[in-house]
């Protein structure tokens, strides 16, 4: 009788059998029962439990995603409880201006070069560098001691002619040549004045040198009151590097005078904007370097297009209050273009995309409430809200975040740390709100 050690079960394709073993699969055979043992005590048959269970890869994997679920239900508890501090502005029903941008450059609409009719010798400056100067106000005076001689002697000559006129013609001549008619055009009708004798008195007065002697004493009056320059408006002196003594010649540049309060901007509109400009139209007029912006209106439309730029040059005045701008800065343009009356606006910070569509965060009771919308209009400062697609209403007055919304979701705490007023810039008359 074999021991039961050295005989165990073997396969034999589907049969059964017993045979003897050797060392080695005696090793084998104990070992492959061990593991039959270990699984038939696992396994749960109808008499004792569920068969179908699942393995304990799953039952862990479960129990790892459970954990990390309640995990990310702990920290959206968390999150939903915590506020946030945003911003918010008021959501406001007005007209929306679809603006026309164009840039330019400022120019002052007076600026001109002194210069001296006469030459001379520098008597006096009575401006520095940089004054600001009135109209008529006394620049420069040049020695007028040569031009005062120069208008005595024609002076003394015209008396010398008059003289002689009135010895060879009398008083009458004088009488008669201080009434003396008009010359026409019509040659005719001034030789039958002539024969009249209506010009007697001139023509005598031309005869004896009485004429030519008045116009010589009338140059030499004005080459001497030409050596007083003066301001012809007013405005701020500047390439002024004269000293008295200095000898300067006619026409020679002494310094310019720039009106640097009456400014204009010249900027150039595409043509493809010319549609919707016109002159009278509100403009605002942004200098980048001031960090100003001014309000104005377009002054001139000019009536030629430059054909290389396809632009149309439009003049846009100012009144330089503040001293601040100068000809020569850069400006930008925005003019009142295309007007959309009586539109529901948000300011463009206010509305976020989700998924592609727009919504904007409307705060109420201390909560976030996203209203996804359908956009309308935009210019750079506002956004038309057409309506609201779902989420809720929108009225005017009521706030929506225009800050620190990025990460906010539906029904989030917050809690407003400012509220702005947000306003048009733009100040139109009657005659401008329609489109």
């Amino acid at each position: 009788m074999r021991r039961v050690a050295d005989t165990a079960l073997s396969f034999d394709g589907n049969t059964l059998r017993r045979g003897p073993l050797g060392p080695r699969r005696r090793v084998v055979a104990l070992s492959l029962m061990a593991l039959l043992a270990l699984g038939l005590g696992a396994c749960k048959f109808p008499g004792g439990g569920d068969a179908s269970a699942p393995d304990s890869t799953a039952v862990a994997a479960a129990a790892s995603d459970s954990v990390d679920t309640q995990d990310d239900n702990d920290e959206d508890a968390k999150g939903s409880s915590k506020t946030s501090s945003v911003t918010v502005a008021e959501t406001i029903r007005g007209d929306l201006v679809l603006p026309i941008l164009a840039e330019g450059t400022v120019r002052a609409r007076s600026q001109t070069e002194i210069r001296p009719e006469v030459a001379g010798t520098v008597a006096s400056v009575a401006v520095k560098e940089g004054d600001r100067v009135k109209r008529g106000q006394l620049l420069v005076r040049l020695d007028p001691r040569d031009y005062k001689v120069a208008y005595e002697e024609s002076r003394s000559a015209y008396l010398r002619a008059l003289g002689t006129l009135s010895v060879e013609e009398g008083d009458s001549a004088l009488a008669d040549g201080a009434k003396l008619p008009a010359l026409g055009d019509d040659l005719d009708s001034q030789v039958d004045a002539i024969r009249s004798g209506a010009y007697r008195g001139e023509i005598a007065a031309a005869r004896t040198g009485v004429s030519a002697a008045a116009a010589a004493m009338h140059r030499a009056q004005l080459n001497l009151e030409r050596c007083e320059l003066r301001a012809p408006f007013a405005g701020v002196v500047s390439g002024l590097t004269l000293a008295a003594g200095e000898w300067v010649t006619a026409g020679q540049t002494l310094c310019t005078l720039t009106d640097n309060l009456r400014l204009e901007a010249e900027v150039n509109v595409l043509e493809s904007d010319l549609g919707a400009l016109e002159e009278g139209r509100p403009a605002l007029l942004a200098f980048p370097a001031l960090a100003e912006t001014l309000q104005v209106k377009v002054d001139v439309v000019s009536p030629l297009l430059e054909t290389d730029s396809r632009s149309c040059p439009a003049l846009l005045r100012l009144e330089n209050t503040s001293g601040r701008v100068r000809p020569g800065m850069f400006t930008r343009a925005a003019i009142a273009g295309r007007i959309v009356p009586d539109r529901l606006l948000v300011p463009r910070e206010a509305v976020l995309t989700r998924d592609g569509r727009p919504l904007v965060f409307k705060v109420a009771d201390g909560l976030t409430q996203w209203l996804y919308v359908e956009l309308g209009e935009r210019n750079e400062q506002f956004v038309e809200i057409k309506r609201v697609l779902q989420g809720g209403s929108l009225e005017p007055g009521d706030p929506v975040v225009v800050s620190d919304h990025l990460t906010l979701t539906h029904g989030a705490k917050v809690k407003i740390k400012r509220t702005l007023h947000p306003k048009s810039p733009w100040k139109l008359d009657a005659a401008d709100g329609t489109p």
